[in-house]
């Protein structure tokens, strides 16, 4: 999708709208404009992603879904609202892969690691994740600076990682969110779509 019909959504849909139309439904802008899959293999190649994932993460093949500037061509964040997917630069790193994981049992599996792991050095990581643990997920971001669930957790995706580099191609870095439902992930998009409508109108009027 252009930048500007990506914008004109975000002006005129609401975030819930935004949410169902963009980052639900299976258009994936990965798939079909940086690895330039061909239009007849897209379905094919989506269901070989999930089957990777759900097969190595033993969840269910429907539990997973990319999300962020991966899953649109652009980045829903505030802070670089509609900012381009994109390789790594002189300037920076490129744009993650973000994969979002709906799983209890998964979530309340690190959950339970980190309730056992409260250190005084990882107070601040630990207060960030219980923080988004409130509203139902854990950031991989987060959790891999506490040891032993980091270990755990960098155990279980790193043959998923190499699966998708060495079979679908994906080139740029893969990182991870655990929900613990469908409706905290709805939760947490929509309210980070609000925010990039919000940037958006405020840039709209500067």
């Amino acid at each position: 999708m252009a930048e500007q019909d990506l914008r004109a959504d975000l002006t005129t849909l609401s975030a819930k709208d935004f949410y169902l139309k963009h980052i639900v439904k299976s258009h994936n802008w990965y798939f079909s404009d940086y690895l330039k899959v061909p239009q007849d293999e897209l379905v094919d190649r989506m269901d070989y992603f999930k089957e990777i994932v759900s097969s190595k993460l033993k969840i269910s093949f429907h539990s997973l879904q990319i999300v962020g500037s991966a899953k649109t061509g652009y980045s829903l964040s505030p802070k670089k609202v509609l900012r381009p997917f994109h390789d790594e630069t002189p300037d920076g790193p490129s744009s993650d892969i973000d994969i979002a994981i709906i799983s209890e049992k998964l979530y309340q599996k690190f959950w339970d690691e980190l309730r056992h792991t409260k250190k005084i050095q990882y107070t601040h990581y630990y207060n960030q994740l219980t923080a988004s643990i409130f509203r139902g997920y854990i950031n991989e971001k987060d959790l891999l600076h506490i040891k032993g669930p980091c270990e755990e957790w960098e155990e279980l995706v790193r043959p998923v990682n190499v699966s998708l580099q060495d079979n679908l191609g994906f080139v740029h870095p893969i990182t991870y969110r655990l929900y613990r439902s469908w409706d905290d992930l709805e939760e947490y998009q929509i309210i980070g779509i609000g925010k990039a409508q919000k940037a958006l109108e405020e840039q709209n009027n500067v």
